[in-house]
């Protein structure tokens, strides 16, 4: 678990501390998007348990804190249902669950040398797993963090409306002690203080830029 933090803390500081070589930006951005997320799967005492392909919505915060980066808030929902697979019956849908990504961290401009703006993705919080109200299982909090790229492309020569696109891994990791409990006599999780579910997910949508300067960016 150890390696696991250093990793996530080192590419977290990665994002935000790469090198400055260009004027500093004004501004930032507010984002919207939607997201296909799969995967999810982690392995318990009564079989393989999964977070179903479900559609997610995001909502970012952005503003500049160097000209080839800023810093991001995010919170991230996704609808969908908890399964287990176990051998010998095949998957059971349990019930619904609610995971919420809430997270800071930053995007990393890599290049600027057009109209669209390539940049890597590194986030640090906490995911929530909430059941649906029809469950006697208990909510759960994790470690999480978030990796990726994307790119961001002007819609206009003012830059104020931009299409964001991106590919993004989710990592979670239980609280020592911790896990995902389905109740109701099965389904306990004992993968405390171990990487739990990974998500990867494709995401499109608006960034709006505030605070003038089309939300500022770097130049080479």
């Amino acid at each position: 678990m150890k390696k696991t933090l250093l990793a996530i803390v080192a590419i977290s500081s990665l994002v935000m501390g790469g090198p400055v070589s260009a004027q500093q930006g004004a501004g930032g951005f507010l984002s919207t998007l939607g997201a296909w997320k799969f995967g999810g799967a982690m392995n318990t005492r009564e079989g393989e348990l999964s977070v179903a392909a479900a559609w997610a919505y995001s909502m970012e915060l952005e503003f500049r804190v160097r000209p080839d980066g800023t810093a991001v808030i995010s919170v991230d929902y996704q609808p969908s249902t908890l399964r287990l697979k176990t051998i010998g019956i095949g998957t059971t849908e349990l019930f619904d669950i609610d995971v919420w990504y809430f997270q800071a961290g930053g995007h990393y401009e890599i290049i600027d040398r057009g109209p669209v703006v390539p940049y890597g993705i590194g986030l640090l919080g906490a995911a929530w797993f909430n059941p649906g109200g029809g469950s006697r299982a208990e909510s759960e909090w994790a470690l999480a963090g978030t990796f990726g790229g994307g790119a961001r492309i002007p819609l206009g020569a003012s830059g104020k409306v931009n299409l964001r696109l991106e590919g993004r891994i989710n990592i979670t990791i239980p609280w020592w002690g911790g896990g995902l409990y389905c109740g109701g006599g099965g389904c306990y999780s004992s993968v405390g203080g171990t990487v739990g579910p990974v998500q990867a997910g494709v995401l499109a949508g608006l960034a709006f830029a505030i605070g003038g300067g089309g939300g500022g960016r770097a130049r080479r």
